[in-house]
């Protein structure tokens, strides 16, 4: 049986910053409101917001040619990953079920997008 153990918050932070440190040879970290467009079909993952303390999610696919707005936090101007917003709101009716989208709890959508992932497969529009 193999032992469960916490990963501590020191190990967490290690493991960011080596990311990081990974990345830095060759991708570009982007600034907050930067506009992407995706080079090709795209899978991503999505999360659901909740007027709940529980946070959902899936995976889709984003079409070639679709336009994602990005958020970076200031205080982690070299993050692993970014939150993101796709510019045509219609977007969330193809990666949300409805059974989500239409319940009263739910909140809206974002998208997840590891670093490495926006430097491959979209280019920058906008800054």
């Amino acid at each position: 049986m193999t032992e469960k153990r916490t990963i501590s918050a020191e190990e967490l932070e290690w493991a960011r910053s080596y990311e990081v440190d990974q990345l830095k040879g060759w991708a570009r970290f982007p600034k907050d409101g930067e506009r992407f467009e995706a080079l090709d079909n795209v899978e991503v993952d999505y999360l659901t917001h909740w007027q709940a303390p529980f946070t959902g999610g899936g995976k889709g696919t984003l079409t070639k040619g679709t336009r994602i707005r990005v958020t970076v936090d200031a205080k982690r101007p070299e993050p692993v990953g970014v939150n993101a917003y796709p510019l045509d709101k219609s977007l969330e009716k193809l990666l949300v079920p409805e059974a989500e989208r239409t319940s009263p709890k739910y909140g809206g959508f974002s998208l997840w997008i590891p670093i490495a992932q926006l430097n491959k497969e979209f280019r920058l529009i906008a800054k």
